[in-house]
């Protein structure tokens, strides 16, 4: 077997892993905005970004944009949306990969209700951190335990990144329920995680947002989130905008 084959193998078994973005936070929580929001009449263009790391340390970054416009309704505003553009940036090997994102049509999000301070509304698209992220972790850490040691170090400590990251499998596509109208303040939690054999793990997330005073709506936001296991380190990096179209 050659090392280019043992390559394609090794990236292809992370995408499973990779694809899935692990946001976990157990105190992050969305903080309240007070004041209500004014969007222009006109449409707008959205845009989100995601970029994870493979379990070579590649990243595979998937862009998205969309045509978007605010329409009130009674509970405040209904977002409508269509996908214009899709980009990806990803390695030669996972071109099949690239091309299933690149057919996928993400307008199915849309539309989104907002109430009148821009929150969503709707919890099938956006979660508070907290309770429900904190039992996603506490299945993660128990299927951890299930497994058997490795003697294998290296392998051991894979196995547990593996497992971690799939705690973004309960919450994939879950927006932060204030994206659209962000608190002016960044959020920060991180979280140790003891695990078997004595290894150290980490999950720490990152959410920072700048907001448009004139019209309270999102214009630029990141989320990150990084997961450590010993000296591994694998992250997902999303990035939102919200501009005039």
């Amino acid at each position: 077997m050659t090392a280019s084959t043992d390559r394609r193998g090794t990236l292809v078994l992370g995408l499973a892993a990779a694809v899935t973005p692990a946001v976990v936070s157990t105190r992050a929580l969305a903080l309240p905005v007070e004041r209500l929001i004014d969007p222009p009449e006109g449409p707008m263009r959205y845009s989100r970004s995601v970029t994870r790391d493979l379990i070579d340390g590649t990243p595979f970054t998937v862009t998205r944009d969309f045509s978007i416009e605010f329409r009130r309704f009674s509970e405040g505003f209904m977002l409508r949306g269509e996908q214009q553009d899709v980009r990806i940036d990803a390695p030669e090997v996972l071109a099949p990969f690239a091309e299933l994102e690149r057919a996928r049509d993400e307008s199915g999000l849309f539309p989104i209700a907002l109430n009148a301070f821009g929150q969503i509304l709707s919890s099938q698209i956006a979660r508070q951190d907290g309770p429900y992220l904190r039992e996603a972790v506490d299945e993660a850490v128990a299927e951890i335990a299930s497994h058997p040691i490795g003697e294998d170090e290296r392998e051991q400590v894979v196995q547990f990144l593996r497992a971690l990251q799939q705690v973004g499998n309960r919450v994939t596509a879950h927006l932060p329920p204030d994206l659209f109208a962000p608190a002016s303040q960044s959020r920060h939690d991180e979280r140790d995680i003891a695990l078997p054999g004595g290894v150290a793990g980490k999950v720490e997330t990152v959410f920072e947002a700048e907001r448009d005073e004139r019209t309270g709506l999102m214009r630029a936001a990141n989320r990150t989130v990084l997961t450590r296991v010993a000296q591994t380190t694998r992250g997902t990096r999303e990035r939102w905008s919200l501009t005039a179209s």
